[in-house]
């Protein structure tokens, strides 16, 4: 964003000031945002550009821009950043588009977010970085996404972001990026006009005619202060005209003050501009020359940039040109004759390679309805969405809609639009066309669009009323691709409700129809919905088709596995579970369901917790919160943030646990539902435990116990959420042995007939603690050696280290020492590895009264260390390079720098070298 001499910088200085002092904070290590907005031609790029030339001149500076015609460009945004970065060994994105299988459309924002990260570490050196994107409500929704992504990441990196809009509040941009507007890190900077004596300094600055004071006052109010209106009346009419009695006459429009430049120019050069114009705003010399019919590019160029029509673009071979702002392009291609402009277009098709470039120019050069290329769009999205390319899917099926002639063929690539929409987790964009939806003839397939929007946005009942109506109001003409997902939809919907029976009569029903091109959940939702039904045996068999490991490409390969990993998960399978799971993501995540991959990265959380793989837990954790706040998937939202606050809260960092289990129990408020009332009821009682508050851990469980709650699917499904052993625990520990038993007793029975392992070990621990309250010393004894056999069927696990300290304990005050040290000192291993520090600390003085002087493992307990700095601390021992370790955890090499010089501070040593020394490596 180079300074012209297009409108002369007037005020705003504490506008510049705040700016510079978020500058000052950013170059310290804290990133922060600045978010300018106003109406347009209210000096937004003007404020950014006396910025960069001022605060920012010694700054490094990336800048991009977002485009009201190429709104559709799959990371277009981005891809204009990553061209001003040196190039990342092996993580250089594709040119823009949606044509391709190797271009960024079929990524999905997650992947392309880390590239840009990884690049923008690289970037960095002692020289904070200004990154600047104006326009970000014409940005393309993935570039959006991603960058929302890269924002979440940004930690201690000295990175200024400035974003510009007209409204911060357009609900194009992302829920996740609108909390970070509102955030307490970004300044908001909402401009307003200028005032007088500002607007007196302009005509001075344009050297017009001297004003008196009135005639600017008028001026003022007559624009409210609106700089470019002000020029251009300035500029347009005499000083008596201006300062007459007469009513102001209204200014010419920007439009036609270029439209006048450019008449001046060459016809060559106004070819060159025009052509320019509709190639965006920047874009190569030579394709902007062939698509003009320009003899002579550069001389034409000269001209164009003398009358600050044109820029070079950034050094590049081949060489580039752009506009100097965007509402000058605007200005240019609005201008166009629409013949001159259609003809353009056309030329441009003829030029572009990428499949979708060409449809976009053709779209642009249509004078009407045009059912060939209508046809030729929704082609492209059948194309793309079978990839799980959603976002270039649902860019094509709106497009193929608003050019169809026939009503039906509208309506029909609307709804499927919206469809593509919220399987690319663009659910505000597609909840902005409900109401069209809605106007839409009803049939079937509007009826289960509706449904899956309501069911997306978390309203349950209203999802179901119109996924039933799809099933009551299908005929002949109704396609099985229709009914087929609006049965997935149900069943996914009885799943969130914990409707066992339902689940599988729903997802039956979809299975029964001829089998779709895309990934369904019907599989999955099948496998789990016989499983809460007691019989996991056949649940196993529905998901026989499934290879054990090897490449998920087609939907035969990927569709049930999130179930065996959930079930594997549910029966104590945990190395199982956790590949499954890992794989589901990851294959769901390239190509498949949004929701299905949130699923299996929430599970994995929950499975890495149990198998004591903690560092993993809360990385998976903190990633599927990010995305599923990112794209809107509130459904979820309470799963992820419950299962993110298990590991946080055995390691006593209560402050985050809370927040997590908070947010969790919001989201359940919302979805009203008892299945994530207790996900995160039994998030907060895990935090209450592990502080000993067993009053509270009462308080939030109990509840569970009332009428018509016991009984439901789900909720009292061992495995699924582990509610009823710590709710016994604590009955245990405030001494009400009676209603210990009741709560525990059902646990054991379920338990025992799925005969799952590690919830029998659960079961026996909570008999053990009964037994010895009791008083019955055999029973007890037996009970925790009973759990511990349970444990050693499977993988190593924190269940198991709670028994060993539960049995520890209980033959320590049977007064058999020995033994008691024995099992003690083998929780503490486990305690250590993890970091729990509030059962350290229970078991070291368990240990103490043993006799024995306990020291603690080796990086099992720092105190002066964060989790992250631990985290990072870990994984450098294992031998990773800072890249390495950024791109494991998805943060920027400047962040990793940042922990790893924080541990080597803290620890007292000054490399990597000391790190071997001060820590042992996290056991799997």
């Amino acid at each position: 964003m180079r300074q012209t001499s297009e409108a002369p910088f007037l005020g705003r200085h504490e506008e510049l000031a705040g700016m510079g002092t978020w500058l000052d904070r950013a170059a310290g290590g804290e990133p922060r945002i600045v978010v300018v907005d106003g109406s347009a031609g209210i000096g937004k790029t003007s404020l950014i550009r006396r910025f960069l030339a001022d605060k920012a001149r010694h700054c490094r500076v990336l800048t991009a821009s977002g485009e009201e015609l190429e709104r559709d460009l799959a990371y277009g945004l981005i891809t204009q950043l990553m061209g001003q970065l040196p190039e990342a060994a092996g993580a250089v994105l594709a040119e823009p588009g949606h044509g391709s299988d190797s271009g960024p459309a079929a990524q999905d924002p997650v992947s392309v977010g880390a590239v840009f990260l990884d690049a923008l570490g690289r970037f960095q050196d002692r020289t904070p970085v200004v990154l600047v994107i104006d326009d970000i409500h014409w940005a393309d929704t993935p570039s959006l996404h991603a960058m929302t992504f890269v924002l979440r990441r940004l930690r201690v990196d000295p990175v200024l972001i400035v974003l510009a809009t007209r409204d911060a509040a357009d609900p194009r941009l992302p829920q996740g990026l609108h909390r970070m507007i509102q955030d307490d890190t970004t300044l908001r900077l909402t401009l307003e006009g200028l005032g007088v004596a500002e607007l007196m300094a302009l005509n001075a600055a344009l050297e017009s005619a001297s004003l008196p004071r009135r005639t600017m006052v008028r001026l003022r109010d007559h624009t409210l202060g609106n700089p470019l209106q002000v020029k251009a009346l300035l500029r347009q009419f005499p000083a008596d005209v201006l300062g007459g009695r007469v009513v102001l006459p209204a200014p010419r429009r920007y439009e036609r003050i270029i439209a006048d430049r450019l008449a001046a120019c060459d016809p060559d050069t106004r070819r060159l501009v025009q052509a320019a114009s509709v190639l965006g705003m920047s874009g190569p010399l030579h394709l902007a020359a062939e698509v003009g019919a320009v003899a002579e590019p550069l001389t034409a160029l000269t001209e164009a940039m003398a009358r600050e029509l044109l820029e070079e673009g950034v050094a590049s071979t081949p060489p580039q040109v752009a506009f100097p702002h965007p509402l000058l392009r605007a200005a240019v291609y609005r201008a166009l004759e629409p013949a001159e402009r259609s003809h353009l277009h056309r030329v441009a098709a003829g030029l572009a390679v990428d499949p979708w470039l060409v449809l976009q120019h053709r779209v642009h050069a249509a004078g009407g309805p045009d059912d060939q290329l209508a046809s030729d769009l929704a082609e492209f999205a059948v194309r793309q969405s079978a990839k799980g390319a959603w976002s270039a899917a649902a860019s094509a099926s709106t497009a193929a809609a608003r050019l169809a002639a026939e009503p039906g063929r509208q309506a029909r690539w609307l709804l499927r639009g919206v469809e593509y929409l919220l399987l690319a987790g663009d659910v505000s964009q597609a909840a902005e066309l409900e109401e069209t939806v809605r106007s839409l003839a009803p049939d079937a397939e509007q009826h289960y669009v509706l449904g899956h929007l309501a069911l997306t946005t978390g309203r349950l009942d209203e999802a179901r009323r119109e996924l039933t109506a799809c099933w009551d109001t299908c005929d002949t003409a109704t396609g099985p691709e229709t009914l087929r997902k609006a049965a997935e939809q149900m069943a996914w919907l009885c799943l969130i409700q914990g409707d066992a029976p339902h689940i599988v009569h729903w997802a039956e029903r979809g299975l029964a129809l001829p089998p779709g091109e895309r990934s369904s959940f019907l599989r999955d939702s099948l496998a789990i919905g016989l499983a809460l039904c007691g019989d996991y045996e056949q649940a196993m068999r529905s998901l026989a088709h499934l290879p054990a490991t090897g490449p998920r490409d087609t939907p035969q390969l990927l569709d049930g596995l999130l179930a065996r990993g959930m079930l594997r998960l549910w029966n104590g399978q945990l190395h199982e579970a956790r590949r499954d799971l890992r794989e589901a993501f990851e294959a769901h995540r390239r190509g498949g369901l949004p929701y299905a991959a949130l699923v299996a990265l929430g599970f994995l959380t929950d499975a890495a917790y149990r198998a004591g793989q903690w560092d993993e837990a809360i990385a998976h954790g903190t990633h599927a919160v990010s995305l599923a706040e990112d794209t809107d998937q509130i459904s979820i939202l309470t799963v992820v943030h419950a299962v993110s606050a298990y590991p946080l809260a055995g390691r006593g960092d209560f402050g985050a646990a809370e927040a997590h289990a908070e947010s969790a129990a919001e989201h359940a408020r919302v979805l009203s539902d008892v299945n994530d009332d207790a996900f995160a009821a039994t998030a907060r009682a895990l935090v209450h435990t592990a502080r000993g508050e067993h009053e509270k851990v009462i308080e939030q469980l109990s509840p569970f116990l009332g009428p018509g709650i016991v009984h439901r699917y789900g909720i009292d499904e061992p495995g699924l959420v582990a509610w009823r052993p710590v709710l016994c625990e604590a009955l245990i520990r405030t001494g009400r042995a009676e209603d210990a038993h009741s709560v525990l007793a059902p646990f054991e029975r379920r338990a025992a007939d799925r005969n799952r392992p590690l919830e029998q070990a659960a079961a026996a621990r909570c008999r053990g603690l009964l037994e010895e309250a009791l008083g019955r010393a055999e029973a007890a004894g037996l009970a925790f050696r009973e759990g511990l056999r349970h444990c050693a069927q499977g993988d190593g696990c924190w269940e198991e280290a709670l028994l060993h300290l539960a049995y520890g304990t209980f033959l320590r005050r049977l007064g058999r020492r020995r033994r008691a040290a024995a099992e003690l000192e083998a929780a503490h291993r486990i305690f250590g590895r993890l970091r729990a520090t509030p059962y350290l600390d229970r078991c070291e003085r368990e240990l103490t009264a043993c006799g024995r002087v306990t020291v603690r493992p080796r990086g099992a307990a720092h105190p002066v260390l964060t989790p992250q700095e631990l985290t990072v601390a870990r994984l450098a021992v294992q031998g990773l390079t800072n890249q390495q370790i950024a791109r494991e955890l998805v943060l920027s090499v400047k962040t990793i720098e940042y922990h790893l010089s924080n541990s080597y501070g803290k620890l007292g040593i000054t490399s990597r070298i000391g790190l071997t020394d001060k820590l042992a490596p996290d056991d799997d």
